[in-house]
């Protein structure tokens, strides 16, 4: 099922309902060569100049005319004892019991989402945990605890689709 788009008032033909932010901004905005030095990457963990450590997760939120939802790969900073803990559960069936940080992606449209904070909630072992963002006075929190209408999805996804 594909969407007009807001942006360019073109057809897509598939609804784009993940995205999945690569790094945490701060590790983003690094010079590359600097990255190199003073990072450390996993698929799912990183870690910035050995004292701030990162977990991606994912949040959710919910389309409900479409039976559905929109979500974001997105990044969490948490302190380092509950970065060692949950690298170390990660796999395990039970894995870990939740966790808070903040987050540490800007969700664009949304604006001042870096350091809303945020509950990383196992799922599976299979699947990124949860990011349950705290109760704030925030639009993004607003829409993950009320859900958004299929054309916000849809603008959501435009700003992925028309990125510089």
């Amino acid at each position: 099922m594909g969407f007009v788009c807001s942006v360019c008032g073109e057809h897509h033909d598939e609804r784009l309902l993940d995205i999945r932010l690569g790094l945490p901004d701060s590790i983003h905005a690094l010079d590359p060569d600097d990255r190199d030095g003073r990072t450390w990457l996993g698929d799912d963990f990183a870690v910035l100049d050995e004292e701030r450590f990162f977990v991606r997760g994912l949040l959710e939120l919910p389309i409900p005319e479409l039976a559905n939802r929109f979500g974001y790969g997105a990044w969490v900073e948490v302190p380092m004892q509950t970065f060692r803990t949950l690298m170390a559960r990660w796999h395990e069936p039970e894995q870990f019991e939740p966790a808070t940080g903040y987050l540490a992606n800007t969700l664009e449209p949304y604006e001042g989402t870096i350091g809303l904070e945020a509950t990383l909630r196992a799922i599976s072992a299979d699947r990124l945990p949860a990011i349950d963002l705290a109760d704030a006075a925030h639009p993004l929190v607003r829409d993950q605890r009320h859900g958004i209408t299929a054309e916000r999805s849809d603008e959501l996804a435009a700003v992925v689709l028309h990125a510089a």
